[in-house]
């Protein structure tokens, strides 16, 4: 008899949290945070299904494609809309994240150069070594297949997790509940507010990165 929830699960559940969770701690908080209460809650309530049913339509588009094992997005737009269509697509769709990466490429050069500044002068050279560094890096995490990239975003998530919850309630004592009631005003600014910040909470809740993968995975799994 197979198990309701094994580890398989609870690590999946810990990388599909970690493609976004950037994002979300980067953007969200601070968008949200200034635009009010009102927005906040509003914005909590929309969360859900435009983040549950999008992602859940785009898994079923890929599971219901009848293509060869191992084959993602990619060859489910082929197998719907043809080949050449279907390498439109998935240029498109390559490019959408290709510039993804290159904003976090970016942001963790930059942290680890900001570290590294605190020990030795930096300079082009390592600002370079760097670079090449987390690029090659990431790549060799890749290269080693699925199911090694899903077990160190997992193990990554972790120490996420246990820094985000402890950053809470440490901060407990610095709340303001004034500043909950202070902008309870629901008028034309408020509604341009959670116009503006809708791109922004799909961006920060966007798992569609790896749900090519997990449909894969899920597929060899159950099929």
């Amino acid at each position: 008899m197979s198990k309701i929830w094994s580890k398989d699960e609870t690590l999946w559940s810990f990388a599909l949290y970690g493609t976004a969770v950037g994002a979300g701690t980067l953007f969200l908080p601070i968008q949200l945070g200034s635009a009010g209460a009102i927005v906040l809650f509003i914005t909590a309530l929309v969360a859900w299904p435009l983040t549950y049913w999008p992602h859940k339509a785009l898994c079923q588009f890929i599971l219901s494609s009848k293509t060869s094992t191992g084959e993602g997005i990619t060859g489910a737009v082929t197998h719907y809309y043809g080949k050449k269509i279907g390498s439109i697509i998935t240029a498109l769709y390559f490019i959408a994240f290709f510039v993804v990466v290159l904003i976090y490429a970016v942001a963790i050069t930059n942290s680890l150069t900001e570290q590294l500044a605190k020990h030795i002068q930096i300079d082009i050279r390592i600002r370079m070594l760097v670079s090449f560094g987390v690029v090659l890096i990431l790549n060799m995490i890749f290269l080693m297949g699925r199911h090694a990239t899903i077990r160190v975003m997992g193990f990554l998530v972790f120490p996420l997790i246990a820094y985000f919850l402890f950053l809470s309630l440490y901060l407990t004592g610095s709340w303001q509940p004034s500043l909950l009631t202070g902008q309870m005003s629901f008028d034309n600014h408020t509604l341009h507010q959670i116009w503006i910040s809708i791109p922004v909470m799909v961006f920060a809740f966007s798992h569609t990165p790896i749900i090519s993968t997990f449909a894969i995975d899920r597929r060899e799994n159950f099929w």
